[in-house]
């Protein structure tokens, strides 16, 4: 990866979805989150896991609320359970509080780590786990792990800027 790719970057999307969703993302967000994630790998197809998907439409799409339609309707932190195969990309949109997991999911707090550690198992090596927040978050387990982007997602006015962490997956693992 030249420099140039190594830099953090800034999106401003212009407006949300036309779907509304509560804690959906921006408009074009998820078509330009996965077409950075191929740019990433140097891939033009890319097995995609959608996680905490809402209203979201790539790849497959998993979600605890059944009225959003996912491709499975399952607690993230009991992923492995229900999800048998591996992805080369897992976008994962969570909630961003405890509030926000109560009151659009009606589930108590997400837990960070379990979570992470359950996708972490459905990642191929050289994968690439795409955390989309309101925080910069943290590394999910450094000695498998590596930044290797950031994106900063600035949407309209009196609204929370995003930022999409790409950490890939150590190929020798």
């Amino acid at each position: 990866m030249t420099e140039t790719q190594k830099k953090n970057i800034a999106w401003f999307l212009p407006r949300p979805k036309k779907d509304r969703y509560k804690g959906g993302m921006p408009l074009y967000a998820e078509e330009w989150l996965l077409d950075l994630a191929r740019q990433i790998l140097g891939q033009k197809a890319i097995n995609i896991l959608n996680l905490f998907c809402g209203m979201n439409k790539y790849g497959f799409r998993v979600d605890i609320k059944p009225d959003v339609h996912p491709d499975l309707c399952c607690d993230a932190h009991k992923l492995t359970k229900h999800v048998l195969q591996t992805f080369d990309v897992i976008l994962a949109d969570p909630p961003y509080s405890t509030k926000e997991s109560k009151e659009i999911y009606g589930t108590s707090s997400i837990n960070y780590k379990k979570w992470t550690n359950e996708a972490s198992q459905l990642l191929n090596p050289g994968g690439l786990l795409i955390v989309y927040h309101k925080y910069v978050m943290p590394n999910p387990e450094p000695g498998k792990f590596q930044v290797v982007k950031r994106v900063f997602i600035g949407s309209r006015t009196y609204h929370v800027p995003r930022v999409a962490i790409y950490f890939q997956k150590n190929s020798c693992l």
